[in-house]
C-alpha cells in the first residue's frame, strides 16, 4: 500500500497542488497588474480562479492587494513586484517536477523523491507565514490567498506522502508456479539510487524558475514618473494659522518631530479615506506628517456638488469630528469614526438628510459627549460649508480621499497602489521604516 502511495498518489497530490496554486497565483498577479494603468477596477477574487468576477471589490481582496505585503520594491517602483510572481514561479517550478515523477513512476530515482519531497513543503511554510500576517496585522483573508494556502497544503501533503513511503520502496519478489516458471513475466524495477550532485542543479532551477516571473514583471512594468506631478499645486493655499485644515496628530508623532506639512481632504465615511489613513500608518508616514484635516462629506444634506448622499450620514459625522477637534479629539473622533464605519453606515442606510445624520451622530456621542450641541450650532455649518468653498476656490475634484503634500498635489489613482512610490517622488525627505 505505502510503495503505490508513494509511487502515484504523493505525485499526484504534488501535481494537483501545484497546478491549483499556479492557477490562484496567476489570477492573484492578474488582479494586481490590472491596476498599473491608474484606473479603477473590480477584482477577480474567487474561489474558483478566473471564473468568479465580482463586480465590487471583496473587502478582503483589496485589504491583501494595497497592503505593504502584498509586494516588494515599492518605493522601487510604482505599484512594486507582487509577491504572487513569486509563487507563479515556485508552482510551476513544483508542478513540472511533480508531473515527472507521475509520470516516470518507479523510474525517478530516490535522490529526486527526496528533493521534491522536501521542496514540496516550502510554499505551505511561506504560506502559514503569509497567513499569520493576514491574521495579525490585516484582521482579514482574501479569497484569492486562501486558496493558494490550500494548494500549499495538497502539494505539502502529497510530497510529505512520497516521503513516508519511500523508505518501504523494494523490488518485488517474482512469484512462481509449480512448474519452476515464473508467474510474471518481471519483477517492478528497484527505484534508482540517483546522485546527490544533481541536488546543486535543481536548487538553481528552483530559484531561477521562482525569480524569472519577478524579473519578467520588473522589466515590462510601466513607467508612471511623468504623470505622478500631472495633478499641479494647490493654487489657493491655507494661510498657516487657518482654522479650516484642523491640525491633527496621529500615529506616534510628537511635537518635537520636524514634519511635512500635509493636508489630508477626507470624508469620514469614506472607504477610500480609511484605506489610505491605515496605509499611511502602516508604513509609519503618519508620524512623519504636519497634518491638517479638511473635511468633504460626499453628502447632499450639506454637500452642494452632489446630487444625492453618496454616503449616507457623511455631514453630522464630519461635523462631529470638527466639534472634537474643537475639544481637543479631532483625531480620535476621525479614527473611530474610521474604525467603526461600517456601524456608522449601517445606521445611516435607509435613512435621508436629517435622519440619516442623527442615526450615526447617536453612536458617537455615545462615545464623545457634549458632540450633539455643537453639531447642531450654526457656526459649525458654516466651518464645514468654508472648507467646501475652498475646494471648489482651488479646482479640487468632488472625490475623496485626497493628499496634498506642502502645496503639490498627490493624484487620486496614486493613493492606492503607487502610494509609497508616488510619495517618495513628491516628498523625498518622507522615509520609509518598513522593507
Amino acid at each position: 500500500m505505502w510503495n503505490r502511495i508513494g509511487r502515484v498518489v504523493g505525485p499526484a497530490l504534488m501535481t494537483v497542488g501545484a497546478l491549483a496554486g499556479l492557477a490562484f497565483a496567476w489570477t492573484s498577479t492578474l488582479d494586481y497588474a490590472s491596476h498599473l494603468d491608474r484606473q479603477v477596477h473590480d477584482l477577480r477574487c474567487g474561489f474558483v480562479p478566473g471564473v468568479v468576477a465580482a463586480p465590487g471589490a471583496d473587502e478582503g481582496c483589496r485589504a491583501a492587494l494595497y497592503s505593504p505585503y502584498a509586494a516588494f520594491m515599492r518605493d522601487k517602483l510604482w505599484g512594486g513586484i507582487p509577491i504572487s510572481t513569486l509563487a507563479i514561479g515556485a508552482f510551476s517550478f513544483l508542478a513540472a517536477f511533480a508531473l515527472h515523477q507521475l509520470i516516470t513512476g518507479r523510474k525517478a530515482s530516490r535522490r529526486s523523491v527526496s528533493f521534491l519531497g522536501v521542496a514540496s513543503v516550502t510554499p505551505l511554510l511561506v504560506s502559514l507565514f503569509m497567513a499569520y500576517l493576514a491574521a495579525t496585522r490585516l484582521g482579514t483573508f482574501c479569497k484569492t490567498c486562501l486558496g493558494i494556502y490550500f494548494s500549499s497544503a495538497v502539494l505539502a501533503t502529497g510530497g510529505i506522502l512520497a516521503l513516508l513511503a519511500l523508505p518501504r520502496e523494494t523490488s518485488l519478489p517474482v512469484p512462481t508456479v509449480p512448474d519452476g516458471r515464473s508467474a510474471m513475466p518481471s519483477p517492478l524495477p528497484e527505484r534508482p539510487e540517483g546522485k546527490w550532485a544533481f541536488v546543486v542543479p535543481w536548487l538553481i532551477a528552483m530559484a531561477l524558475c521562482t525569480t524569472s516571473p519577478a524579473f519578467a514583471y520588473l522589466k515590462s512594468a510601466p513607467n508612471h514618473d511623468a504623470r505622478i506631478a500631472a495633478c499641479g499645486t494647490i493654487e489657493k493655499p491655507l494661510p498657516a494659522k487657518s482654522e479650516l485644515a484642523m491640525k491633527m496628530t496621529f500615529g506616534r508623532a510628537t511635537g518635537a518631530t520636524k514634519r511635512l506639512p500635509v493636508t489630508l481632504i477626507v470624508d469620514p465615511l469614506c472607504p477610500s479615506c480609511k484605506a489610505l489613513h491605515k496605509r499611511l500608518d502602516a508604513d509609519g508616514f503618519l508620524e512623519q506628517m504636519d497634518i491638517g484635516v479638511l473635511l468633504f462629506p460626499l453628502d447632499d444634506a450639506c454637500n452642494w456638488m452632489v446630487d444625492r448622499p453618496v454616503h449616507a450620514g457623511a455631514c453630522d459625522v464630519a461635523k462631529a469630528v470638527y466639534c472634537g477637534h474643537k475639544k481637543g479629539q479631532g483625531a480620535q473622533v476621525l479614527e473611530f469614526a474610521y474604525e467603526n464605519q461600517a456601524a456608522l453606515t449601517a445606521l445611516a442606510k435607509g435613512k435621508e438628510g436629517k435622519d440619516a445624520g442623527k442615526a450615526a451622530l447617536a453612536m458617537l456621542e455615545s462615545n464623545f459627549s457634549g458632540l450633539g450641541a455643537c453639531v447642531a450650532d450654526k457656526a459649525t455649518g458654516k466651518a464645514l460649508d468654508a472648507m467646501l468653498r475652498f475646494a471648489v476656490a482651488n479646482g479640487l475634484p468632488v472625490s475623496t480621499p485626497q493628499l496634498v503634500l506642502g502645496d503639490k498635489r498627490l493624484c487620486e489613482e496614486d493613493t492606492d497602489m503607487g502610494l509609497i512610490y508616488s510619495l517618495k517622488q513628491l516628498a523625498p525627505e518622507l522615509a520609509r521604516p518598513l522593507l
